[in-house]
């Protein structure tokens, strides 16, 4: 959904279809979105009041570190994760990065509710 001027409305989650229509129309946004590219669009200090649902889903996509504590704290994880005790891991396929950087903790009651026992032999 980086060009919501293009996207059809139908096939986009129930919960963005109003906001999408309202940004379709809103021709000072698709004037700035043909300027300056889909970016500059959504820094506007407007958009997270106009578009707040959008806003909430596009700020993941393009400020993945926006302060540089966080960029920081990206490469104390590369490195942590690539000292020499476990220089085998390929941290892209694995995903360990991502488990170092992220802030969601696991559900443990719904993993342990879907948890299934092993039948004996």
């Amino acid at each position: 959904m980086l060009n919501p001027f293009t996207v059809d409305v139908n096939e986009v989650d129930i919960v963005f279809q109003e906001e999408i229509l309202e940004l379709k129309y809103d021709e000072e946004s698709k004037n700035s979105f043909n300027k300056h590219g889909i970016a500059k669009l959504w820094q506007n200090k407007k958009m997270p009041k106009l578009y707040p649902k959008m806003w909430e889903n596009m700020k993941n996509i393009l400020i993945p570190f926006p302060t540089s504590y966080l960029v920081e704290s990206g490469f104390s994880a590369v490195n942590n994760i690539m000292s020499k005790q476990r220089n085998r891991l390929n941290i892209t396929e694995r995903g360990d990065l991502r488990l170092f950087l992220t802030k969601i903790e696991p559900d443990i009651n719904e993993i342990i509710s879907k948890h299934q026992a092993q039948g004996s032999h």
